[in-house]
């Protein structure tokens, strides 16, 4: 059985919420104060109740949901509904009294707790708290069965030191060793399992004694004593009789593995060869917090492991809250793909994470991205029940790196095609005014280094409001519009053959109808081309420059068809730099100064128009690959000296796609 479903009523900032979870593992992502730990909490209420000492509860009326559009005293019942799924026969056996079929069918079954905390006011107007758990179909609850259900917490603020310490409460390599019912022993053979059973804990404790219970010991202790007895004698009332009694350990299983120690061996055993007597420990106050953090999770991980081997309970869960604390990417990495492999062992794993490490290892279906929309409503989204199909996936799962997956955790996303685009847009956004500044609105740049836009598209595009994101997004991306290849000119009809097409191409270009991009740029079907040899072909040649002129391409058409709810699609007419350049002669000029400077000093003509420019420029960026050189020195220049800002025009096309996601609106 796991937890297939939690709805949540009234519950600190969730006003209504139904979750549904992951048999394995469920990674709960999203930005700050959006309810994540308040999902975790719920889940641990309702874990919690069979046990008749409990770590978390309702115990102020802080824990009650708040209209913050209605000024009101009044508190609705806090109410939680947890569903398991039913996997096998044991299941209802071992929950008969959390049995829930459905009326309507009756093959439709599951295991439900029903949960109803409210304030009331008692007949001197004192508040009390009522509550009430039902099972099933509202009926009572045998807690017996309910201590078959059993998990382990890590809080995301953990003191891992002070729970490693001997004799801490709830130290989880104490509680490993007390459920433990065999250990290894080594052996002529190599080794033997010994069963852990009570009369072998009072074996292991008896020789311990043995070993402390000599005269040394026994007068040391002895003499302790007698010196504090002495001053208590004198300090205290006479014939009270005060006195102590000191002993070394109470020699019992239990009490002996409180106080294990936890410490780190200084020398690698390469060092160390056969002298093991030798090695030196740290003790975990000399570890760094990554490395006490991953020790304590790991005595946890073996804790659960050992529990769930034994079949001590029935269901078994683990909740992380920020597991990447104090780790570094890496070793993120390394853990969590750890915990990944646990879902094998019938652990049903609960995270919550800030880290676009673990998002980006993360299977997509295991993300349950926690949202709110403009009225501060939370919802959650999750691509199983997303418009993305199953390519749309694959090509996410490839390259939903680091950087790219952070736009689960971003107030708005936009898309772009290469580094150049992601360099600058945080720049004109400054340039826009203060309101727009992209890192103040939480908004991420998004690199698809490509144009495969499709599967980022699809998170933002559905007419279902359950099945996109709620944060707003924008694509911008080239239209390519005018461009046309010698393979267009090429027709077995006309009898034109590809050295015929590649002479008119270059013909094309000698009478500036096609510039140095191969973008026609001058072409009227009124006016003759006058192509010599080719006379007779001049009604086809101008058909096929009468398709592409002006003309988007198909990827670009494609592109804006994505367009719909919270995503906007933005087309620069040629290309980025292109409309840069274009959009004013003062930009023409300054960007031909910086690309000037980074190869030699006439190496633009700047009193040439700016379309010339911008031609001349796109054909050396395509031959030098330096876009993003470029665009880092125009980005230097307009940060560096705010006075150029003002003079430069930003293309509209680029402010409209800022404006959506930060307004909402164009």
């Amino acid at each position: 059985m796991y937890i297939e479903k939690l709805t949540i009523s009234k519950f600190r900032s969730i006003e209504h919420l139904v979750v549904e979870f992951n048999k394995g593992v469920n990674i709960i992502v999203g930005e700050n104060n959006v309810g994540k730990s308040t999902i975790i909490d719920a889940i641990r209420i309702c874990l919690s109740i069979g046990k008749q000492w409990r770590d978390i509860g309702i115990k102020n009326p802080e824990d009650f949901y708040i209209d913050n559009t209605l000024i009101s005293d009044v508190l609705d019942p806090i109410e939680f509904l947890l569903e398991f799924k039913i996997e096998e026969a044991e299941d209802r056996q071992l929950f008969h009294s959390l049995l829930w079929q459905n009326p309507m069918n009756a093959a439709e079954t599951s295991l439900r707790l029903n949960f109803k905390y409210e304030i009331e006011n008692d007949i001197l107007g004192n508040e009390k708290l009522k509550w009430k758990v039902l099972g099933g179909f509202d009926s009572t609850v045998d807690m017996s069965e309910l201590q078959q259900i059993y998990y382990s917490y890590l809080e995301p603020l953990r003191n891992a030191e002070q729970e490693l310490r001997p004799y801490a409460n709830n130290n989880k390599i104490t509680s490993l060793f007390k459920d433990m019912t065999s250990y290894e022993k080594a052996d002529k053979a190599g080794s033997k399992t010994v069963k852990l059973t009570n009369e072998k804990k009072k074996e292991l404790s008896q020789a311990i004694e043995t070993v402390l219970q000599n005269d040394d010991w026994m007068g040391l202790i002895s003499t302790g004593q007698y010196f504090i007895n002495e001053h208590l004698e004198k300090a205290d009332i006479k014939k009270k009789s005060s006195k102590v009694h000191l002993k070394l350990l109470e020699y019992k299983y239990d009490n002996i593995v409180k106080g294990l120690l936890t410490r780190k061996p200084v020398y690698s055993d390469k060092v160390l060869g056969t002298n093991h007597h030798l090695q030196k420990y740290f003790d975990i106050s000399q570890n760094g917090l990554g490395d006490n953090n991953i020790i304590l999770a790991s005595a946890i991980l073996g804790d659960l492991k050992s529990r769930r081997d034994q079949k001590i309970e029935h269901y078994y869960a683990l909740l992380i809250e920020e597991p990447e604390a104090h780790l570094h990417p890496q070793r993120q990495n390394t853990f969590f793909n750890y915990l990944n492999t646990l879902q094998d062992l019938g652990v049903q794993i609960f995270i919550t994470s800030h880290s676009p490490t673990i998002t980006a290892k993360s299977d997509l279906d295991n993300l349950l991205i926690l949202q709110k929309d403009e009225n501060s409503k939370t919802s959650f989204f999750t691509t199983k029940k997303s418009a993305l199909s199953a390519k749309n996936k694959a090509h996410l799962r490839k390259f939903l790196d680091v950087t790219k997956s952070q736009l689960f955790f971003a107030s708005g996303s936009i898309l772009v095609e290469g580094i150049s685009e992601a360099l600058l847009l945080p720049v004109f956004a400054v340039m826009m005014g203060a309101d727009y500044d992209l890192d103040k609105n939480g908004i991420e740049i998004v690199n698809i280094n490509g144009v495969a836009f499709e599967p980022f598209a699809n998170l933002f595009n559905s007419k279902d409001k359950e099945k996109r994101l709620s944060t707003f997004c924008s694509i911008i991306t080239d239209d390519d519009r005018s461009i046309i290849k010698i393979a267009n000119f090429i027709s077995k009809t006309n009898g034109i053959n590809k050295a015929q097409a590649t002479e008119i191409f270059t013909e094309l270009k000698r009478l500036l109808i096609i510039d140095l991009n191969n973008r026609i740029i001058n072409f009227d079907a009124k006016v003759g081309l006058k192509i010599a040899g080719y006379e007779a072909m001049e009604t086809f040649l101008k058909g096929v420059l009468s398709i592409k002129f002006n003309k988007i391409s198909d990827r670009a058409l494609k592109a804006q068809k994505l367009a719909n709810e919270n995503l906007h699609i933005e087309l620069a007419k040629h290309t980025f730099e292109y409309e840069l350049i274009t959009a004013d002669d003062y930009n023409a000029v300054l960007i031909a100064k910086i690309y000037n400077k980074m190869h030699s000093a006439n190496y633009i003509d700047v009193t040439a128009n700016k379309y010339l420019i911008a031609a001349d420029i796109l054909r050396k960026l395509k031959s030098n690959k330096d876009k993003s050189e470029l665009a880092e020195n125009l980005a230097y220049v307009l940060e560096s000296a705010p006075k150029l800002q003002k003079d430069f025009v930003l293309p509209v096309y680029i402010t409209q796609s800022i404006r959506w996601v930060i307004d909402k609106k164009i």
